[in-house]
């Protein structure tokens, strides 16, 4: 949750800044840009923490093969 958050924090920081120096006027965001910004802000950290937690998924199933490669190779040996 707490790297959730971070995230979160992260992505709000960007839009609102992207939304202050410009990017207002991609979107109509005339009434209540704030809460605009923070939407795009939590779909954006939901979408990074799912690509962040694939990642750590792949990284553990790397380790897991090259675990079982050297143990099929000691058994080769």
């Amino acid at each position: 949750m707490k790297r959730f958050l971070s995230t979160f924090g992260i992505c709000l920081a960007l839009v609102e800044a992207f939304i202050f120096f410009g990017g207002y006027q991609l979107f109509d965001f005339s009434r209540r840009w704030y809460l605009a910004g923070a939407s795009i802000a939590l779909v954006l950290a939901v979408l990074v923490c799912i690509l962040v937690h694939q990642n750590d998924r792949l990284e553990a199933l790397e380790k897991r093969t090259r675990q079982l490669e050297e143990q099929i190779q000691k058994q080769n040996d």
